[in-house]
């Protein structure tokens, strides 16, 4: 008999509530070079959804996180919360690749491998969205907040680039921060209630 685990079902729907409502709190950190990023901790609920409930439970969490954000916005606003979706998404890519990974440590594999990811691909995006999608609303926005720091930059390529950097080092230390909290809860949560297994599955096989 195949049954849907409810306390898979259970679990992602409260982690991915307790991003949500973490969104809303506007808990974060500004991130002093670009002061329109924030290192937000409701990403933190989003990784322990994969850590508990596998990798269809961090996409579930992570996408349904996404849809709340973009209730009632207007669809110029989804760039960003689009692209944080695509943060989280990388993350969750680089910890899934590590767990495949026979031999070292898995934590610090995943560290590796998500921040690769993440750096890569959102570096990827975010010139892709600067310098061919939006740059007449990316770039002079860009150059005014460099400016806004004591950077002057000319050439929009330079400035497409620079940016690029910037939102990279930005990505690095949020990999950080949203993959070392979920580890160390997750540890937690295994060492409190053993009997919970890693990464449940949100289908399980019953023989009669």
């Amino acid at each position: 008999m195949v049954r849907v685990n409810t306390k898979w079902v259970a679990g992602v729907a409260t982690l991915a509530a307790l991003a949500y409502a973490l969104s809303l709190m506007r808990l974060h950190i500004r991130f002093p070079l670009l002061p329109f990023l924030s290192f937000d901790f409701s990403e933190i609920p989003d990784i322990l959804a994969y850590l508990l409930f596998g990798l269809s439970g961090g996409l579930v969490a992570a996408i349904a996180h996404w849809i709340a954000l973009n209730f009632g916005t207007p669809f110029h606003q989804l760039v960003g919360p689009t692209m944080k979706l695509l943060a989280v998404l990388t993350t969750i890519a680089g910890l899934e690749i590590a767990s495949r990974i026979k031999g070292g440590s898995t934590a610090l594999n995943g560290v590796s491998l998500s921040l690769l990811l993440r750096t890569v691909i959102m570096a990827a995006a975010t010139f892709i969205l600067y310098y061919y999608l939006f740059p007449s609303v990316y770039l002079p926005f860009s150059r005014k907040v460099l400016g806004g720091i004591g950077i002057s930059v000319e050439s929009d390529l330079t400035l497409a680039t620079v940016m690029v950097a910037f939102t990279s080092i930005f990505n690095i230390l949020h990999v950080f921060l949203s993959v070392l909290p979920a580890y160390a809860i997750y540890s937690r949560i295994v060492a409190t209630l053993p009997n919970i297994p890693a990464k449940q599955p949100v289908i399980r096989r019953q023989v009669k």
